[in-house]
């Protein structure tokens, strides 16, 4: 069995609106009647802990440090991996794979996920969770029956299904959305793959006025084993991680929602990349990595420059190890760009970091700082919008 297969899974494994509500314009988003939900200073952390059913909410204090807000929630639901909020934060979704279910979180006043979620159901085996930028639609991929999930956001959070849409391979992973919202980008990867695997696809999905999914069309070739994909924040470039033979790919986006190699694709990373974020200002890629043995590529948290074409250039720090290069699940970037926090799935903790000049990372004090959960996985954290400083730190 492959090191993909130890360590990643537990479990190896339409309807459509109708043509009425097609043409009904949506309702400007609205907070719920609770009134507006005010995180503390700085922000808060999600991380689902797929081990013991729950999530973690821990507050971001200065120099990106930790502080959990209370004990983690559980889910109602067994091995919650992928997290997604609402862009106004007051709403968090969670998929739970081994029950396909979806919970739906309320975002207290502090900032916490508060308990007892409102449960949904899902496809097989969901797996990951992608809010659109107007904060209408939600999807989610099943990776167990090959479909991707769309839900109708309502004022208060509430999912409703628009329908299930098939994807052009099995075991869909995670998906990201262009800025403007208009195309839908997929990644696959099983459990047991390998390096000898055949190639996997990029799949193109247009996204309608309505939020549903046209035609699923494959527009570019990648390694075995894809689990993480992401998206420059003025839609540029696409970058893709390959468990096996441990790069990340760069791909140009056209404006049809095409894409191209960037020069120099794909690029060398450490063992088991999984999780990679682009930070807000486009200027650098942050990739999870792991040292499961000695002989592999030191593990910890990868930075890459990237260029102007795209291309991507090691930071002078790369990677900056996490703790005994502890095996990181995922990685998650603030808003204002200014710290950088990995889920570590084998302590159960999180690692954050300062990003400094150039893109190198300065570990923050006391890091890493416990969950209080268990085992976190790939798409694992998640974080919260906060309003920005007002001074320098």
């Amino acid at each position: 069995m492959s090191p993909v297969s130890i360590r990643l899974s537990t479990r190896v494994g339409g309807a459509v609106l109708a043509a009425a509500l097609l043409a009904v314009p949506f309702p400007a988003p609205v907070q719920a009647a609770a009134g507006p939900v005010l995180p503390p200073s700085g922000g808060v952390v999600y991380v689902t802990n797929a081990g013991s059913g729950n999530v973690s909410s821990l507050a971001i204090g200065p120099r990106a440090t930790l502080t959990l807000l209370d004990k983690p929630v559980s889910t109602g639901g067994e091995t919650p991996r992928g997290i997604a909020l609402t862009p106004d934060g007051a709403t968090a979704y969670v998929v739970n794979s081994d029950s396909d279910t979806l919970s739906v979180f309320r975002v207290g006043a502090r900032g916490a996920l508060q308990p007892d979620p409102r449960i949904v159901k899902t496809g097989d085996e969901p797996w990951g969770a992608t809010i659109s930028p107007n904060g209408r639609t939600l999807y989610v991929t099943n990776t167990a029956d090959a479909t991707i999930s769309a839900y109708r956001i309502g004022p208060d959070g509430t999912p409703t299904k628009l329908g299930d849409f098939k994807t052009t391979s099995d075991h869909p992973k995670q998906t990201v959305l262009s800025p403007d919202g208009r195309f839908l980008y997929l990644s696959y990867a099983d459990t047991d793959e390998t390096a000898d695997s055949p190639p996997r696809v990029i799949t193109r999905f247009a996204v309608r006025f309505d939020g549903t999914l046209g035609p699923a069309q494959d527009v570019a070739k990648v390694g075995p084993a894809n689990y993480g994909i992401a998206i420059s924040p003025d839609g540029a470039f696409v970058y893709v991680t390959s468990v096996e033979p441990q790069n990340v790919w760069g791909f140009r986006r056209g404006a049809d929602g095409s894409l191209t190699p960037v020069p120099g694709s794909p690029f060398p990373a450490a063992e088991f990349p999984v999780g990679l974020k682009v930070t807000p200002d486009g200027q650098h890629l942050y990739v999870v990595g792991n040292d499961s043995d000695t002989d592999s590529p030191p593990g910890g948290l990868l930075g890459f420059t990237i260029l102007a074409n795209g291309s991507l250039r090691p930071t002078a720090d790369s990677p900056a190890p996490t703790p005994d290069h502890a095996e990181v699940a995922a990685v998650a970037i603030t808003p204002d760009g200014r710290d950088v926090f990995a889920a570590i799935r084998d302590t159960n903790e999180v690692a954050a970091f300062e990003i400094g000049s150039g893109g190198t990372l300065k570990e923050a004090p006391k890091s890493p700082f416990l969950t209080g959960g268990e085992s976190p996985r790939s798409q694992s954290i998640a974080v919260r919008p906060a309003p920005a400083p007002t001074t320098p730190r």
